[in-house]
């Protein structure tokens, strides 16, 4: 009875999404599809351009080499050159060094001789409004190196709702010795000490909103980082990102909100001693930490939450993932333009523990 409901609940939530994708168009024919997502995070922007089917798979669609692309930034040209990343009637990157701002209207147009003119257009949000943070520890009675860390973000709130993400960054480093064998007289030895470094996310355990947090704010979902990343060709795939929203007038203009959310960590610093049979070893580790915090425009929240519904959601459990993955703000085709802003606190480096 539940997954009835949530069918019928979820088609009609579809039909008001911007556009549905036509299931229903002969084999091979194509549409162009298009993304463009300006933000303050690369010193390097893609406008990637390539075809598409409807369904995956159906068909092998071609993209003519002689496609147009236009991308304007309040009102003037933007100059872009092709990229190596391109794959010949295939798929066309596009990049520009262009540093985006806040306020900026983006407007992107592309035509693709026998396939059509495809079009979208965004405007870079305001950054994240003025927070501050404040961390929290519960030891964990399994082990005496790591802890549950909560994490209280207190914004404030601008009055005209907003579409928000959030992502705990770690960097640890490790030194570390272990013992060796000599293979032609078979004594023990201690290795050279190893120096490393990694910078990742921290994959949160819960978020959610205090009392304070108005009930009309969406519940956060979690962006896997194949598809935040993904459009503007990413390699770090350690980030994990929660995002939510705030409806216009959830709260009064100028009030505080807050946004609570855990993860496991680790002390620092730390040190280790190793057993494992014949070989013994040890690691001395140091962490550190820092908040990034997001602002999307309503156009690219409404592409990642799709995203993340396709393979996560109740259409995903029941293996209609395709038909919901249907959000598009491009005119003409599919894709989306969209933008967001990003603003990074300063690393800390947490007390030991008392």
């Amino acid at each position: 009875m539940r997954r009835a409901f949530i069918v019928l609940a979820s088609c009609i939530a579809l039909a008001a999404c911007e556009r549905s994708f036509d299931i229903s168009k002969e084999v091979g024919e194509s549409t162009v599809w298009m993304s463009f997502i300006p933000s303050n995070d690369y010193d390097t922007t893609f406008f990637i351009l390539q075809a598409t089917t409807p369904l995956v798979g159906v068909a092998e669609p071609v993209l003519t080499r002689d496609e147009s692309v236009e991308v304007k930034v309040n009102g003037q040209p933007l100059s872009l050159e092709k990229n190596e990343r391109s794959i010949p009637d295939r798929q066309q990157f596009y990049a520009t060094d262009h540093v985006f701002a806040p306020g900026d209207r983006v407007e992107a147009v592309a035509t693709v001789p026998g396939t059509g003119t495809v079009s979208a257009s965004c405007e870079v949000p305001q950054p994240f409004p003025t927070y501050t943070w404040t961390i929290s520890r519960v030891p964990r009675p399994s082990s005496s190196v790591s802890f549950t860390m909560y994490v209280d973000i207190d914004y404030t709130d601008p009055g005209d709702g907003g579409y928000y993400g959030v992502v705990l960054m770690q960097y640890w480093e490790c030194e570390s010795q272990w013992e060796d064998r000599d293979p032609e007289t078979g004594e023990k030895y201690w290795g050279e000490i190893t120096h490393e470094e990694h910078t990742g996310a921290l994959t949160p355990w819960a978020m959610s909103d205090s009392e304070a947090l108005s009930a009309s704010a969406e519940e956060p979902v979690t962006v896997m980082p194949r598809y935040f990343n993904y459009l503007n060709t990413r390699t770090d795939n350690q980030r994990r990102v929660q995002i939510w929203s705030d409806k216009p007038g959830s709260a009064p203009a100028g009030s505080t909100r807050r946004i609570t959310f855990a993860s496991r960590c680790n002390e620092s610093p730390a040190h280790v001693d190793y057993d494992r049979g014949e070989y013994h070893g040890w690691a001395d580790y140091r962490y550190k930490y820092r908040l990034v915090l997001y602002r999307f425009s309503e156009s690219y929240y409404n592409y990642l939450k799709a995203r993340y519904n396709s393979s996560y959601g109740d259409f995903a459990e029941m293996g209609l993932s395709p038909a919901s993955f249907v959000y598009t703000n491009v005119k003409g085709g599919a894709g989306v333009c969209g933008a967001y802003t990003v603003l990074s606190s300063d690393w800390v480096t947490l007390p030991p523990a008392e």
